[in-house]
């Protein structure tokens, strides 16, 4: 017995160690993985198109993270959505998509918190998004999900063709995020079915949804029809009346006079609003506008008679005044309004347009230069927008505008008694968007313009030029590279 515990022993005794040696591994590698281990909120976030969102993400237990590496990325690890290390933002890997759109938000990481802000959200934005962090001995991440959703406009009607003593009703809208479903209803609240339904998609990813359904003289009562959106359980609904004895003994020529006199009162109409439209926009003083170079934002450069400015890759050695952007590729006009009404002309030019992003408006002068701003009326920016060919207005949240093509150039109207800001197309004399009760608070209203895209500049005319292109209307003169630095021998900016 003594000898075969003695044969056994050094196996024992190496069992024995064997054990406790994984064990400790096992329990240096707990060790190890818990001095980063990241959180997320744990269930999807749900956002509206337009609007701004901070994706939660964490450190736990508690750390400081101001001298991590923090990535927040979307399916794969090239898909960069903002990158930050050792207390600084690095752009060099970040998705176009989300260029000037995201921020770390600072203010947490002392304490372990990650967050991450996204303006001004898309369709596209819609999905997961990894929160991975590391140091030289450890990484982690956390998942979190975004759902994007966008309500769109109420649905409106129309009539197609007289179909088997019935006549085809269609119902459109646009403006919707994820597809929503349209639906029928009679009004005893049955639904109908729909003899058609197609969908399209617009460059910004908003769906347009279209159905169909045959009205007979059975149908009694209003006709509904219903576009919901589940994910966000909200719906829009218009109604129509169509008179029963209008069904009884009908003739395709009856549907077709009907649909004429339906065209031709609303061509009337529409005659006479854009009439009214012009003669409002002539009664404002046409003024002479001119940029301001102390306020323009380093990648801007403003022509040397301050009518045009254009946006470059890198920031141009101009002095830090006050006055000037510092966050937003922003310029204002060097003229301010309190009082009266005034007009001026803004021209788009380049090759690049149909992909560009710009926006013309009014500030007031007391806008925020330094820091990131929500571009609209709360800040004191009223303004329309343009990004890859999709305008819209920048209220809270923006409202998209199916105006299409996308004027190339465009009247801006103040209106500083009644706090009024128009737009209208100098192409077609469209009315674009009215922004109306605007609060001006008594300060100084000055031209805005922000050029997000190289390639295209904005510039200011005093009157539509005459050209043999009327789909440009001219190219405006392109802003004089400045030479570098801008700055004299004493210090001051050149102009």
């Amino acid at each position: 017995m003594g000898t075969a515990w003695g044969c056994g022993y050094p196996s024992h005794t190496n069992h024995v160690r064997g054990l406790l040696t994984s064990l400790v591994t096992l329990l240096l590698l707990r060790l190890g993985s818990a001095k980063l281990r990241v959180e997320g909120p744990g269930h999807p976030l749900t956002a509206t198109v337009g609007q701004d969102v901070v994706l939660p993400c964490h450190l736990s237990p508690q750390r400081d993270a101001r001298t991590l590496e923090v990535r927040w990325i979307r399916d794969h690890i090239s898909e960069t959505v903002h990158h930050y290390r050792n207390g600084e933002d690095l752009y060099g890997e970040q998705m176009g998509a989300y260029a000037g759109r995201t921020e770390l938000v600072r203010d947490g990481l002392s304490t372990g918190s990650l967050d991450l802000r996204i303006t001004g959200l898309r369709p596209s934005d819609d999905g997961q998004y990894f929160c991975t962090v590391g140091d030289a001995d450890a990484y982690d991440e956390a998942i979190v999900e975004l759902e994007v959703s966008a309500t769109g406009a109420d649905p409106h009607f129309s009539l197609g063709g007289y179909e088997a003593g019935g006549i085809q009703v269609l119902c459109r809208s646009a403006g919707w995020y994820p597809l929503p479903q349209l639906l029928w209803r009679d009004a005893r609240g049955q639904h109908l079915p729909s003899v058609s339904q197609t969908h399209s998609q617009d460059q910004e990813g908003l769906f347009e949804i279209e159905g169909a359904v045959i009205v007979t003289g059975s149908v009694e009562g209003p006709l509904s029809c219903v576009v919901r959106n589940s994910r966000l359980q909200q719906e829009r609904e218009s109604s129509l009346d169509i008179a029963a004895p209008f069904f009884h003994n009908a003739q395709p020529w009856m549907v077709a006079l009907a649909l004429v006199l339906v065209l031709l009162a609303v061509s009337i109409c529409l005659g006479v609003y854009l009439f009214r439209k012009q003669a409002a926009k002539k009664n404002a003083e046409l003024v002479k506008v001119t940029l301001d170079p102390d306020t323009a934002h380093p990648q801007l450069v403003v022509s040397q008679d301050n009518c045009s400015v254009r946006r470059e890759s890198e920031q141009q050695q101009v002095p830090d005044k006050p006055e000037r952007f510092h966050y937003w590729c922003c310029v204002l006009g060097r003229e301010g309004f309190r009082e009266g009404r005034h007009c001026w002309l803004v021209e788009m030019d380049g090759e690049r347009l149909k992909y560009s992003g710009w926006a013309v408006g009014v500030a007031r002068a007391s806008v925020e230069r330094k820091k990131w701003i929500n571009m609209r009326p709360d800040v004191g920016i009223w303004a329309v927008e343009c990004y890859n060919d999709q305008l819209k207005s920048l209220t809270s949240p923006p409202t998209q505008l199916s105006l299409s093509p996308v004027p190339r150039r465009i009247w801006v109207c103040l209106n500083c008694s009644q706090g009024q800001v128009s737009f209208i197309s100098a192409d077609n004399g469209v009315q674009i968007f009215t922004f109306t009760e605007a609060s001006f608070n008594g300060e100084r209203i000055h031209p805005w313009f922000w050029v997000e895209t190289e390639g295209i500049q904005l510039c200011l005319r005093e009157s539509i030029p005459q050209t043999s292109s009327p789909a440009l209307g001219g190219s405006c003169p392109s802003p004089d590279t400045p030479a570098s630095p801008l700055l004299d021998p004493a210090g001051a900016a050149k102009e």
